[in-house]
């Protein structure tokens, strides 16, 4: 199914469709609550400020995407704007780990919807909640071995399905609210909490940037993603800044700050019984598909680092027609363990941090570039971008180790791991070209 001139090819209708899909797929049922214990009465104010910084590092991927001629996102712009692969392999490494979070934070949230649905803590002493997140896990791992995984054609129409209810909840909600006179904008409660909740969920906005990794599919490729970028964004935050603004005028800080997690069905559940059974239901096909869509693209990736030997071959091969099956297990068997192990506070932010750093980067590649010929960036957009994802960096940073001290160290173990096994590689991959330079010389 095809919305282009081109029957083969996508057009702007499906980029925006898989835009605020990734976005709000998963995003809106496993971090809200986090943002919303965070922020309080202001989390529509806290994504509102995310809003801003997002769209000027997406300003900043559209303009490297049509300054390269390589598809396959940011590591493919720093080394062809660049050529600094250690630097591209750093940001390489740093998003497969932060798209693994990522996924173990939408399996995490699918337990939970699943734990509150069937109304079961524990089965036989065993917890529900792990049990459902690694079976979902699982189930998409021999989905994509098989070859059924992602379809763009599936994904835009799956998005009238998720986007179409969580908006009908915010509207449900916010004319509960009107009517029940308990609409709060929360302006007196103005400090540092709602931007430090802006951080705190940077995570939410990320999926965008997944269309960039199969530019192929779309018809008109540079025009096509901009405007898909462009218009899936501020949707997607329409969205989160309405049902933000809804969950706290519904219920009581305390409840939510006792259980982030399913804040928004305990929302939903605060209008009707159906209401909040169609937010559960929701709650899982979106989480679900947006577990699908992501293994899927990041497997298609990681296929791409491989064969720039940014990862080792041990991951997969580079060669394979479609995602690599080997690849495929290992991501799922470290979605698995991120979710069967981590909080979902440790997993929101550890992916929180990881595309923190990433989009940062690339409003900084954007400014640096804008000088060159043929390269057209206004430099107001990736300033802002850059210097926005610096001060969420700090500002998250600070906020783990003073109110979260486990899950901080949780952080620096896990960046710690993943730093040095990559340095090995880097090393390791250095020492045998000069060994083979060297038997050439022989």
């Amino acid at each position: 199914m095809s919305d282009g001139d081109n029957g083969d090819k996508f057009g702007v209708a499906t980029a925006v469709a898989l835009g605020v899909g990734g976005i709000v797929g998963g995003g809106i049922y496993a971090a809200i609550g986090i943002v919303v214990a965070a922020a309080g009465i202001l989390t529509w104010f806290a994504y509102s400020l995310a809003t801003v910084v997002v769209l000027s590092c997406a300003y900043a991927y559209i303009k490297l995407n049509e300054a390269t001629e390589t598809s396959g996102g940011s590591v493919s712009y720093i080394e062809e704007l660049t050529g600094r692969s250690t630097i591209a392999g750093v940001v390489g490494w740093t998003l497969i780990v932060g798209y693994i979070g990522t996924m173990a934070m939408y399996a995490y949230a699918f337990g939970m919807y699943g734990q509150l649905l069937l109304g079961l803590e524990y089965v036989w002493g065993l917890p529900v909640r792990q049990f459902i997140s690694v079976s979902v896990v699982a189930a998409f791992v021999g989905l994509n071995l098989f070859g059924a995984g992602s379809s763009a054609a599936v994904e835009r129409y799956l998005v009238f399905v998720q986007a179409g209810i969580i908006a009908a909840f915010g509207l449900i909600g916010l004319w509960f609210g009107v009517t029940h006179y308990q609409l709060r904008l929360g302006f007196s409660e103005l400090g540092l909490n709602p931007i430090l909740a802006a951080s705190v969920g940077f995570v939410s906005f990320e999926g965008w940037q997944l269309l960039f990794y199969d530019q192929e599919q779309f018809e008109n490729s540079d025009e096509t993603l901009a405007k898909g970028v462009f218009i899936s964004i501020p949707i997607a935050a329409a969205i989160y800044v309405l049902v933000g603004f809804v969950i706290t005028t519904l219920l009581p800080e305390e409840v939510i700050a006792a259980q982030p997690e399913p804040a928004l069905l305990y929302g939903a559940l605060a209008i009707s019984k159906w209401l909040a059974l169609a937010v559960g239901i929701a709650g899982l096909v979106s989480t679900a598909s947006a577990i699908n869509s992501t293994m899927f693209s990041e497997a298609l990736f990681a296929k791409n680092l491989i064969s720039d030997d940014i990862l080792p071959d041990e991951m997969g091969e580079a060669g394979a027609d479609a995602a690599p099956k080997r690849t495929v297990i290992v991501i799922g068997v470290l979605t698995a363990a991120f979710t069967a192990l981590g909080s979902l506070e440790a997993v929101v932010e550890f992916a929180s941090l990881a595309f923190i750093v990433v989009f940062g980067a690339m409003s900084a590649l954007a400014l640096t570039v804008r000088d060159e010929e043929g390269v057209d960036v206004n430099p107001v957009p990736p300033l802002l971008g850059m210097i926005g994802s610096a001060a969420f960096f700090v500002m998250l940073t600070w906020y783990l180790y003073s109110q979260l001290p486990a899950v901080f160290w949780l952080v620096v173990v896990i960046a710690a791991v993943v730093f040095t096994v990559e340095a090995m590689y880097f090393k390791r991959r250095t020492l045998s070209e000069g060994v083979r330079e060297v038997e050439k010389r022989v």
